[in-house]
């Protein structure tokens, strides 16, 4: 009843709290470090990267984004701002050190894995049949979920998971950084104008968009497979396993990031951004169950998420001879470059092209239309760095669930709260994980944010149930957009339904 209702939102708040009081602290652990820090380029990758690195302020920071969007009603404003603000210094404090960094390196950085390298060295060295995932616009840390998403901590490991940060082609836009990963780029690969508009060029093809990119990949690789990842997600498992027969590699791209960034829908990205982790997770495993046990994910470009800027703090654009102006990026010729920006000549990048490029050394942006709170282009570790995992699955796909069964109560009729709570209950003999889901579709659009009288393990989504023990679960409604959804409850080892809820139930949000 509404008693359960109000605990469960207390619980939520209590924990919204103790996150945002967390990403205070662990941002002002990081100013320190990064005010600190001296060494070059390779310096700032590690304390980024490093298992206990930078990238997991980050990661907290997403994290309380993501619930700000739920509870909104119950933050405190005034903690929220002072944390929003403490992050947003060290990011400012971050990328002013690392372009300096990489300015002294001349902008190369040899050693580091290049996005360019990513399919001659990566893909191509993976077992076949591969998935080749291109995701738009997912960062480091995103990819460092999306690994412990891949490999659940407990018992039997599902797959193989490893992962490497690489260096984006620059500029960090989607038209560079989606053909820096195509065959062919290691050899020859640059960023130039032509007819008026920008791309890349690959062995003399110029590459403005994904019609063209797709041409070029489907003149490389024989059998070409590419989908979506809603398709992927949408596609029965029979239809998927004759769509992918005999394919050598199956492209998989996911553009709901950028989409949602880009679309100046600040909070459908926020929450976007969060499933499209686990749904890059189900699409490894329902591929895995057809026999396409290898993948590789990889990113065009990463992204950098802070509040709204007012326009009166946006950076004058350099002017001259405009290609493109991008909030992170100017692209062109001649100009002035303005106080706190940093110009590069494409030949500086090794491109054959006359063009110039200018980026704000810190977080500013340019006075560039579109939302203020979702960026790329420049030089920041958040949207330089990417993530390449490979994974490598267990084949067999799905194995029957465990014996025992599960009940699930309290199921509401409509949905009509972003928040809401089941109780779960196991009549197993021994402990075990669960994971509660909301599905739309094939595509799933929710997860467990909260258990009250249980665990939680806030890396997996994964649930502890105790023999005879119930356990009221707070579910999160990630997109709003939906209509009907059902609640599914799997094992995490083997992606089995221990559970599915009868019907369609519609969401009927205020």
């Amino acid at each position: 009843g509404s008693g359960c209702r109000h605990d469960i939102a207390r619980s939520v708040q209590g924990n919204a709290c103790r996150q945002v009081t967390g990403l205070g602290r662990e941002a002002q652990k990081v100013q320190v470090a990064a005010r600190k820090l001296t060494g070059g380029v390779h310096a700032w990758i590690s304390a980024y990267t490093d298992s206990n690195g930078w990238y997991r302020l980050d990661q907290m920071h997403r994290r309380v984004e993501w619930l700000a969007g739920r509870v909104e009603e119950e933050l405190d404003e005034r903690a929220l701002g002072v944390v929003r603000r403490a992050y947003e210094d060290v990011c400012q404090v971050m990328a002013e050190g690392f372009t300096s960094a990489l300015e002294g390196a001349g902008w190369a950085v040899p050693g580091a894995l290049h996005q360019s390298r990513i399919f001659s060295e990566v893909v191509n060295g993976t077992p076949k049949p591969v998935a080749y995932f291109l995701v738009d616009a997912m960062r480091y840390e995103m990819g460092v979920e999306l690994a412990q998403r891949l490999q659940p901590p407990d018992g039997e490991r599902a797959a193989e998971v490893q992962i490497k940060a690489a260096m984006v082609a620059l500029p960090s836009i989607t038209p560079v950084g989606m053909a820096a990963l195509l065959p062919g780029a290691s050899a020859s690969f640059a960023v130039v104008e032509q007819g008026g508009k920008l791309g890349s060029r690959i062995e003399g093809t110029f590459l403005p968009d994904w019609p063209s990119r797709r041409k070029f990949l489907a003149a490389r690789i024989p059998g070409l497979v590419d989908l979506t990842l809603d398709e992927l997600l949408g596609l029965p498992r029979s239809k998927l396993a004759k769509k992918v027969e005999g394919a050598q590699v199956v492209i998989v791209r996911s553009q709901e990031l950028d989409h949602a960034g880009e679309g100046g829908f600040t909070y459908q990205a926020r929450q976007v951004m969060h499933t499209v982790i686990d749904n890059l997770g189900r699409a490894v495993r329902k591929l895995a169950g057809v026999g396409v046990l290898d993948a590789v994910v990889a990113a065009d470009h990463g992204h950098l998420f802070t509040s709204e800027r007012e326009e009166s703090m946006r950076i004058d654009a350099p002017g001259g001879e405009t290609v493109e102006l991008h909030r992170r990026c100017w692209i062109g010729r001649g100009g002035k470059t303005p106080a706190g920006c940093v110009r590069v000549a494409a030949t500086a990048l090794g491109y054959d092209s006359g063009l110039d490029f200018v980026f704000p050394r810190g977080c500013g942006v340019f006075k560039a239309g579109g939302d203020l709170a979702f960026h790329h282009g420049a030089t920041s570790l958040q949207e330089i760095l990417i993530p390449v995992l490979t994974v490598r699955s267990r084949g067999g796909g799905a194995m029957a669930p465990a014996a025992g069964s599960l009940s699930v109560t309290g199921m509401p009729e409509k949905i009509t709260n972003r928040i809401f709570s089941i109780v779960l209950q196991g009549d197993l003999l021994t402990e075990q994980a669960v994971l509660p889901l909301l599905l739309a579709d094939g595509r799933q659009v929710g997860r467990a944010g909260m258990v009250v009288d249980g665990e939680l393990d806030r890396d997996t989504g994964t649930v502890r149930l105790v023999p005879g023990k119930p356990v009221t679960v707070a579910l999160l409604l990630d997109d709003d957009q939906v209509r009907t959804l059902r609640i599914v409850v799997q094992d995490p080892r083997t992606d089995a339904e221990l559970y599915r809820s009868p019907a369609d139930i519609p969401v009927q949000l205020g």
